[in-house]
């Protein structure tokens, strides 16, 4: 008969236990899904560690950007994914327009319900270093710059480089273009190879998490 205890049988029956896994508390709703993400990224970097880096594809193709006096500043939506695809449609759209792009904000109401920035979520000094070869990037619009209007831009979706050679009009009339939503999902086909490639390496390389995050994933993933 069931022991009530949980045994099998008459007494002092052997008890099992499911394996238990690490446990943290996690101040946020996209840190506890970032967390998980970190985790299957651990998994596939061990798989590709026997793989030679491939340097067409993860280096900068030597444009060399310089710090620009037109600068961008986007409001990251949706979910985790969402953001981190729109984030590097975002880097891409920065170098096709030569402006200067602004750590993006994180958007704090729609979904998440919290108060990450994306710091707390991503490591930002990474960020920026790894992509410093494409695009320039930096934390905070200048002191200067904080207090002036702001032309707000919503992209057409699914758009290609032709498009946004006519958005550069913007930064004539205005030294800072606000971008409330980071999923205009840049096309697909038809950019400069460049374009592409700068997207695959601020996915794959420069867009990684914070360290709390990547090292808890890693936690969940060998436990």
């Amino acid at each position: 008969m069931a022991n009530p205890r949980g045994g099998v049988g008459g007494g002092g029956g052997a008890r099992h236990h499911l394996p238990l896994r690490p446990r943290r508390l996690l101040r946020s709703p996209i840190s506890r899904c970032a967390s998980l993400l970190a985790a299957s990224a651990a998994l596939l970097l061990v798989l590709s560690l026997r793989q030679e880096p491939n340097e067409q594809l993860w280096g900068s193709d030597g444009y060399a950007p310089k710090e620009s006096d037109r600068y961008m500043t986007v409001r990251s939506n949706g979910g985790l994914n969402q953001m981190r695809t729109g984030i590097c449609d975002m880097v891409a759209v920065a170098r096709l327009v030569n402006a200067t792009l602004v750590i993006p904000q994180l958007d704090k109401r729609s979904f998440w319900q919290d108060t990450s920035t994306f710091k707390d979520i991503f490591n930002e000094p990474r960020f920026i270093k790894a992509l410093e070869g494409d695009v320039s990037i930096v934390s905070d619009l200048p002191q200067s710059l904080q207090s002036v209007s702001r032309a707000r831009k919503h992209f057409t979706s699914w758009s290609g480089a032709s498009y946004y050679e006519e958005v550069k009009q913007l930064w004539k009339d205005h030294k800072v273009v606000h971008i409330p939503k980071s999923d205009s999902r840049l096309a697909n086909n038809g950019l400069p190879i460049d374009i592409q490639r700068l997207r695959c390496r601020c996915l794959y390389q420069a867009l990684r998490f914070s360290d709390p995050i990547e090292n808890l994933g890693k936690a969940w993933a060998f436990s």
